[in-house]
């Protein structure tokens, strides 16, 4: 699963290391793949593909903003049925920079979201991650902040195995205590 909220930069990684390694279920490509339909026909789409590489048992790969619960449940029913699941977390410092890449991807001919929703999904996002991070079988944090994407954590079967010794304020607010305190050998 590649999460994170809008405009961190999630299909800029898709696209570059998972695009044709493997399938990806992306409701954004949804739609533009089929003009005509809405933003929830493509997400019933997405949910749709989802399940059905889950009962194929093929490997697959999807993007979401890690914003409902939706994403928790479908990670516990991969593993359920004998996934190995993993997390790549792209990360933002706070809501204003997701509304700014939004805003940079629409001048670049991309496709917008109200800020009221960037917002909301944002918050979700960040109160999410603690249980994806438990529910994943390995997992890589990136802080796409700044101009070059800097990994922040890396874990492995819920034990931490790197975490920045620069770790941004606004992301130790995000991850649980147990976790920071449980700093792998290599920082």
């Amino acid at each position: 699963m590649v999460a994170g909220p809008n405009g961190a930069g999630k299909s800029t990684l898709t696209d570059r290391y998972l695009m044709g390694r493997m399938p990806v279920v992306n409701p954004d490509n949804i739609l533009r793949e089929q003009p005509g339909i809405g933003v929830i026909q493509a997400g019933k789409i997405a949910i749709r593909f989802q399940r059905l590489h889950l009962a194929a048992r093929e490997s697959f790969a999807w993007e979401t903003t890690l914003s409902g619960h939706r994403e928790l449940t479908l990670m516990r029913e991969a593993k359920t049925v004998g996934y190995k699941v993993n997390l790549v977390f792209v990360c933002l410092r706070n809501a204003r920079a997701s509304i700014l890449r939004v805003a940079e991807r629409v001048a670049a001919g991309g496709h917008d979201i109200p800020p009221a929703d960037v917002i909301r999904r944002f918050e979700r996002c960040q109160r999410n991650l603690p249980e994806a991070l438990a529910i994943a079988d390995r997992a890589f944090l990136f802080d796409n902040s700044g101009e070059r994407r800097r990994l922040l954590l890396t874990r492995a079967h819920n034990q931490s195995r790197h975490i920045s010794r620069n770790l941004p304020g606004w992301m130790i607010d995000v991850l649980p205590a147990a976790l920071l305190s449980s700093r792998g050998a290599e920082r």
